[in-house]
């Protein structure tokens, strides 16, 4: 009975579903469009879609939750949803977007991802979701055992309980939209800075959603380049990497010139709602300092690292004596000092940067010879000074191909709390 009894539901809710979608909310609007292509992407990374069994009734949650310095993005949403309420945990800095009045769950949150589809293996928790609502709705009665059983078996498959990721879809391939695409890096992307010294851009998601991966991927290959097409610049490349322990996968773009002429272009036109867009000025910064050549200066080496020392930090919450909004305005009030020089690197010229350093390294190396002191407690270490780069790793032990000379020589910064590096004899009295 159960199989006939759902096979004959299920053409129906068909027909409802075509009749419930875009009920309250209103499409083809350019910028709403755009807004919920980007809250898709969002809810893709952070948002839950929960069915809760409550002594003996069936209720329906739309989550998101978040830091709570990232409030505002929910009252965002909340605003231009227009349902569901914002909640705050002080003691966990947590803040969190709640819609639970079925209604509001009917007529406006099922729609919006029935018309912005989801891309990761959410989109099967959407599914299910979806389909108890459109059994409570069409039912409009006391659920019978049947209907109540079959709500339950949804549930019980969803979230950390699913064990099946094949989406349930004719059309195999995922094509990505643009502010999809913001609204997901914005929950699960990084704007790193690794080292202290090498850029990147990362998104990370569990490998039960690798078709969601492979179109992220197609997408970020065939981002525009803004350099001549017969410059030696290489296109961008996209590198994947898993985490076995874990099984996340992690889709990086590493290449200073893949994320100059590609990536920031694009960012640069792209409207964020979160804290990361923060995240994404201060990287913006460390990006012009590296493909421009002010990185290699003594005062953009060090703001370089200062970035580095500050981005993707809870900004509300971090340890820091200072207030962050002071920290942030100090770095683009340097930044702006730095750009009055002029540039080592002219990127009019399309050379890759990866040549450009190496030429810059070259000529530095013909006017003066690299010597490098290392000092420890204001003492100079055995050895010191070096005449070269691995002859000063190999001292402390790393291998001679390290970078930490690059990235702590005349910064005043301590390697491992203890060590400074300098090209240049440093007075006995000096302090870090």
């Amino acid at each position: 009975m159960g199989f006939c009894y759902f096979s004959i539901l299920n053409k129906k809710l068909q027909v409802l579903n075509t009749n419930v979608i875009g009920s309250d909310v209103s499409y083809g609007d350019g910028k709403k469009d755009d807004f919920l292509f980007w809250f898709s992407g969002f809810t893709d990374a952070e948002g839950n879609f929960l069915i809760v069994l409550d002594r003996g009734f069936i209720k329906f949650r739309f989550k998101i939750s978040l830091h709570i310095d990232d409030i505002e993005v929910l009252n965002t949403i909340k605003s231009k949803l227009n349902v569901g309420r914002v909640t705050v945990e002080i003691s966990r800095n947590r803040c969190s977007y709640i819609v639970e009045k079925y209604a509001s769950i009917k007529n406006v949150i099922c729609p919006v991802f029935n018309n912005y589809c989801l891309h990761t293996s959410k989109r099967l928790d959407f599914e299910d979701f979806n389909e108890a609502v459109l059994i409570k709705n069409y039912i409009n009665k006391n659920l019978s055992y049947a209907e109540t059983e079959r709500i339950i078996s949804l549930k019980n498959g969803m979230n950390f309980n699913r064990k099946i990721f094949t989406y349930h879809t004719k059309k195999s391939q995922i094509i990505i939209n643009p502010n999809w695409f913001v609204g997901f890096l914005e929950g699960e992307g990084t704007f790193g800075i690794k080292t202290g010294s090498a850029l990147y851009l990362q998104v990370a998601q569990k490998n039960t959603s690798q078709e969601s991966l492979n179109a992220i991927t197609t997408f970020l290959i065939g981002l525009p380049n803004s350099v001549l097409l017969n410059s030696k610049i290489l296109p961008l490349n996209v590198v994947s990497t898993i985490n076995a322990n874990t099984g996340v996968v992690s889709l990086v773009v590493n290449s200073v010139d893949s994320l100059y002429y590609s990536v920031l272009p694009f960012l640069e036109s792209s409207k964020m709602y979160t804290r990361k867009s923060i995240d994404f000025k201060l990287w913006r910064i460390a990006l012009l300092l590296k493909i421009h050549g002010y990185y290699f200066l003594p005062e953009g080496k060090k703001l370089f690292l200062n970035i580095s020392d500050t981005i993707n930090k809870r900004y509300s919450t971090c340890t820091s004596t200072r207030k962050t909004d002071e920290i942030i305005r100090e770095l683009f009030e340097r930044f702006k000092a730095i750009l009055a020089k002029n540039p080592l690197f002219d990127i009019q010229a399309n050379i890759p940067h990866v040549n450009n350093v190496r030429n810059l390294s070259i000529a530095n190396r013909s006017v003066k010879p690299i010597i490098v002191y290392i000092y420890e407690n204001n003492n100079k270490v055995k050895g010191s000074p070096f005449a070269s780069y691995s002859a000063a790793h190999k001292s402390l032990g790393l291998k001679p191909s390290s970078n930490t000379c690059n990235r702590y020589i005349d910064t005043d910064r301590l390697y491992k709390n203890k060590y400074i590096f300098s090209s240049k004899p440093i007075d006995s009295t000096s302090k870090v």
